[in-house]
């Protein structure tokens, strides 16, 4: 019998609960029962309602700051990699060398400023430890110091600002946000359910497509979670979204996440 991974969705921050849930909507796009539909409406709807309750509108200052500086640190982003690509045809094999290196890390890493906020941070901050753990010496040594030190800044100067709108979010939507979780996640429960016995009883393919996209999700999620919490041991990790502190669940809830 097909089974939904478990997920410890309170350690969730409030955007990547909701950006997980508006992306399991999604994927009811391919079931085509019509006894599941009316389940399937009712779910998005708690998701929509939940969409609004944590997009409420903050103080205009606050936003237009973070889209400035997030756009700054897409600026620094590209003038590092210019740099690092015009470190080719040098005398200094040295220098060409470090340079290769450089080229190499940004092709293996996503570009960021293809991404949306919330996935550009994490790429920003591995990529930003990746090119420090070159070294200070060969990187003072190819000029790019100075370049990795402006987009550091650029990025942490972002963190804050989110930091500081998503403290005036939180404010606004505390009360309520435990009631409009617990609501999405009903929905989702019992659509999942339906999709389930359809899946195992009459090998619906839309069902068994979305129970599958539902669970390759969740375990993305689990892995990002994971890494989170190892980071977290050593540093201070500033929020890229509003959290809101729930009761802790019992062992077996974590373990089971």
């Amino acid at each position: 019998m097909m089974k939904i991974h478990a997920l410890n969705y309170r350690t969730l921050r409030n955007e990547e609960f909701l950006g997980l849930h508006k992306y399991f909507v999604e994927q009811t796009a391919s079931i085509t029962s019509e006894e599941i539909r009316k389940s399937i409406e009712a779910y998005r709807t708690s998701v929509t309602e939940y969409a609004n309750l944590i997009e409420v509108s903050v103080d205009e200052s606050a936003a237009r700051t973070v889209s400035r500086l997030d756009s700054e640190r897409n600026a620094a982003y590209s003038s590092c990699r210019n740099f690092a690509k015009s470190l080719k045809s040098l005398a200094d094999s040295g220098v060409v060398a470090t340079g290769e290196r450089l080229r190499k890390i940004f092709a293996e890493n996503a570009d960021p400023t293809r991404l949306n906020q919330d996935q550009s941070t994490g790429t920003f901050t591995n990529l930003i430890n990746t090119l420090k753990e070159i070294g200070d010496d060969k990187l003072s040594a190819c000029g790019f110091k100075p370049w990795l030190e402006n987009l550091e800044s650029k990025h942490n100067e972002y963190l804050t600002a989110v930091q500081n709108r998503n403290k005036e979010i939180a404010s606004k939507v505390a009360d309520a946000n435990k009631v409009y979780r617990e609501r999405c996640l009903e929905g989702f429960g019992i659509v999942t359910t339906l999709a389930i016995g359809k899946a195992t009883l009459d090998k619906d393919e839309g069902c068994i497509q979305f129970i599958n996209a539902v669970n390759s999700h969740i375990d993305q999620k689990k892995v990002h979670l994971k890494l989170r919490k190892g980071k977290g041991k050593n540093t201070t990790e500033s929020p890229e979204t509003t959290v809101v502190d729930f009761p802790t669940e019992t062992k077996e809830e974590e373990n089971a996440a």
